[in-house]
C-alpha cells in the first residue's frame, strides 16, 4: 500500500514545489500539440503567427503515409484473422491426438499408479492418505515408462 503524502495533511512547501514541477511538465507536454493544432487549423490564414509551408507540405506527407500505414495493418490482421478463423472450424472438427495411443498411455499410468499406490478399490475405502516425499509422482518417470513401451 503506499501513502501519497501530497494528499495528506502538512508540508506544504514540498506540495507547492511539486504542483509547481507538474503544472511546468504539464505546459511544455501540453504546448507542442496547441502549437500544430493552431498552425493546422490557420494553415489558410496568411496572417496566422505559424507560416511554414514546407512544414504543412511534410505534414501532409506525413499523415498520408501514417494513413496508408495504419490501412495496410488493419487489412493485414483482418486477413489474418479471417484465416484464423477459416481454419478453427476445421481444426474443431478434426481431432489432435491418437485415441488408440492416448488410451495405451492411460493403461500405463492407471497400471504405474495402483503398483505404486494400490489397487483402486483398496484406495477407495482408505479414509486417510500419507503419502511419503519419495513416493510422489514424477512426471520425468510417467514419461519413461512411455518411452519403455513405445508410446512416448
Amino acid at each position: 500500500m503506499t501513502v501519497e503524502w501530497f494528499f495528506g495533511k502538512g508540508r506544504a512547501g514540498k506540495k507547492a514545489a511539486q504542483l509547481v514541477l507538474v503544472l511546468f511538465g504539464w505546459f511544455f507536454t501540453v504546448l507542442p500539440v496547441v502549437i500544430t493544432a493552431s498552425a493546422l487549423l490557420n494553415r489558410h490564414n496568411e496572417s496566422g503567427w505559424w507560416a511554414y509551408h514546407e512544414g504543412f507540405v511534410m505534414w501532409d506527407l506525413t499523415m498520408a503515409f501514417l494513413g496508408i500505414l495504419v490501412c495496410a495493418f488493419a487489412a493485414g490482421f483482418l486477413v489474418l484473422h479471417i484465416i484464423d478463423r477459416a481454419g478453427a472450424g476445421r481444426r474443431a472438427k478434426e481431432k489432435t491426438y491418437n485415441q488408440e495411443r492416448l488410451e495405451q498411455r492411460l493403461e500405463i499410468a492407471a497400471d504405474w499408479y495402483a503398483d505404486k499406490f494400490g489397487p483402486e478399490a483398496v484406495r477407495g475405502q482408505q479414509t486417510r492418505i500419507q503419502i511419503e516425499a519419495w513416493g510422489d509422482i514424477e512426471t520425468y518417470e510417467l514419461r519413461g515408462l512411455y518411452r519403455q513401451n513405445g508410446v512416448a
